[in-house]
């Protein structure tokens, strides 16, 4: 009997698999399905495993998306964050107010940061609870782009791309060390996939992708590669004009959200990676199971057989009902 993980695996590997696999994301939804505030996700490692592993087994996903919050970085570099009883975490404060902040930051040793050694605690769970029975992917928050953006302000980071540039790449170089160095011990955690979000790319044209994203991005996908596990690289919003970049990124497998257009996307890609998504998340929280059923059945037609995972384009709202996910999962099996 083929399970989650190997069905994964295949379509990672190009090789042939009796359908496509389902995934999703849904830390908030989790949350609500089992009636708990989010909170408990983000601070009790078995509350956060036996929520996201068991959903995704009763759900009839392939694998199970193991991560809490997008400030576990932050916290590691001496960032406050503040825990929402049934919220996600949030934080009002930027590391990098001025450049010569950077000068005191040290990459931190994952094993001993707290939030890190959390989420490393929760991966080292789930892959003893799991069984290799699902795919196992875990998130280790931040691209070297986005942990910029978050450690200086999206805003600012825009606007220094353009002043200052030479210290944006000063800051990107910490970023890629705390990337990689989180990734790798993630890696060792024993799960199947890493993968990092670089969102705020999607916000940079072609050539500033090309001088601050590109080179900084492949050395965090190379790292989690040589380190034994799949490399998974998410980018929300619309990424019509990063196809070429995010093919050549050297990802196995590349996230696209809803709004970016799916048949396009595999025809720049051209089988060099695997694609994630991306039934969008409107659909998902709004729609009908039937109107799931038919944008997903959309989606596996645009990907033609190529190789594809199918699930909601990013993490999926609070207030989604269950069913839209099986329906997913149902599309998938019917083929």
């Amino acid at each position: 009997m083929t399970t989650g993980n190997d069905r994964v695996r295949r379509v990672l590997d190009s090789r042939p698999v009796d359908r496509t696999p389902v995934m999703a994301s849904f830390i908030a939804a989790g949350a609500e399905w089992r009636g708990i505030p989010q909170s408990r996700i983000h601070l009790d490692v078995d509350v956060l495993v036996s929520t996201l592993l068991d959903i995704s087994s009763e759900l009839g996903l392939d694998g199970a998306y193991i991560s809490s919050d997008n400030w576990i970085i932050h916290a590691a570099l001496g960032g406050k964050v503040e825990f929402v009883h049934d919220d996600e975490p949030r934080s009002r404060q930027h590391i990098i107010n001025d450049w010569s902040d950077l000068d005191h930051l040290r990459v931190p040793v994952p094993e001993k940061a707290e939030r890190m050694s959390f989420m490393l605690s929760a991966a080292r769970q789930a892959v003893t609870r799991n069984k290799a029975c699902l795919f196992l992917e875990a998130n280790i928050d931040s691209g070297p782009f986005q942990m910029a953006g978050i450690l200086r302000g999206a805003g600012q980071l825009m606007l220094d791309l353009v002043t200052e540039p030479e210290r944006v790449h000063k800051l990107l170089e910490f970023c890629t060390e705390v990337a990689c160095t989180y990734g790798r011990a993630m890696a060792r955690t024993g799960v199947d996939g890493v993968q990092f979000g670089d969102s705020t790319a999607s916000l940079v044209g072609r050539e500033m992708c090309d001088e601050f994203v590109k080179p900084y991005q492949a050395r965090v996908v190379a790292a989690i590669h040589s380190a034994g596990v799949y490399p998974f690289l998410h980018v929300c919003g619309n990424s019509n004009h990063l196809s070429e970049h995010l093919a050549a990124s050297g990802a196995a497998c590349v996230e696209i959200d809803g709004p970016t257009d799916l048949a396009r996307t595999m025809a720049v890609f051209a089988d060099r990676a695997a694609i994630r998504g991306n039934v969008p998340t409107t659909m998902i929280l709004e729609g009908t199971a039937d109107e799931v059923s038919r944008q997903a059945r959309q989606c596996l037609r645009a990907a033609k057989g190529r190789r594809f995972i199918l699930s909601p384009g990013c993490g999926v709202p609070r207030g989604t009902p269950m069913g839209n996910i099986r329906a997913l999962v149902d599309a998938a099996s019917e083929g």
